[in-house]
């Protein structure tokens, strides 16, 4: 999910994707999906679901102006079945401050840690001020009971936005959590994998895999980051 440690951007994922072949086992090709991509990017993991599940609708969330605008280009020809939004997902509605870098791909809300974990050195550019929803509000607002999958990729905040998601979460009405999860802070005081887990596991989701695992170049016993899913408890029950 981080392409921009891995090359230039892609216009969308390969077919054989790990992470979202896994997502694709867990409906039928006609599911009419809800999806929220909560860290659009450029669009191209929105293209994925698009693509492969053609009654799906997407929300999509993505705070940065050029990154939304590229979105918008990459997902207009799927006309209403994707909503664009130009706010980001947290633990409170309002404005906040985006931390810009050098790398579309590695905006925050967090600045930027230690760099021996970064595969290249990142500048740190002048911040903005963009809009936050929560994902709880974000459905409210569109009367909407539950979220089929939330994909989350947005650099050191998803505990944040799962903590805007209570609601939801308690009545495990997301089915699945997709998710980018970091081994080593990239990003100044930001949870971690356990810290997520744990907290997810406290409204009975377990985790469900980890995927594309990336480890440090210069010393391999060093796991960085990877992509995990969490499921709810409903979609863990085994037959009596």
């Amino acid at each position: 999910m981080l392409d921009w440690l891995r090359g230039p951007p892609r216009t969308a994922a390969p077919a054989d994707d790990a992470l979202f072949a896994a997502q694709k086992r867990f409906f039928e090709p006609g599911a009419a999906l809800t999806v929220v991509d909560a860290g659009a990017h450029r669009g191209e993991t929105a293209l994925q679901y698009l693509v492969s599940f053609p009654r799906c609708k997407v929300i999509a969330l993505e705070p940065e102006p050029r990154n939304r605008a590229a979105a918008a280009a990459a997902l207009a020809k799927y006309g209403e079945r994707v909503e664009l939004l130009s706010v980001g997902l947290a633990d409170r509605a309002g404005k906040t401050v985006l931390r810009l870098t050098s790398h579309s791909g590695a905006h925050s809300l967090l600045e930027v840690g230690d760099m021996r974990y970064y595969d290249s050195p990142v500048d740190v550019l002048p911040p903005i001020e963009v809009e936050m929803t929560t994902l709880d509000g974000l459905c409210a607002d569109r009367s909407m009971q539950s979220v089929d999958i939330l994909k989350m990729d947005i650099q050191g905040a998803e505990l944040m936005a799962l903590k805007g998601a209570r609601d939801l979460l308690t009545r495990s009405a997301i089915s699945f959590v997709v998710l980018e999860v970091s081994f080593q802070a990239l990003y100044k005081e930001q949870p971690t994998f356990w810290d997520l887990a744990d907290h997810l596991r406290d409204y009975g989701y377990a985790l469900q895999g980890l995927y594309e695992h990336q480890h440090h170049a210069a010393n391999h016993a060093v796991l960085r980051w990877a992509d995990a899913i969490f499921a709810a408890p409903s979609m863990v029950r085994l037959p009596e």
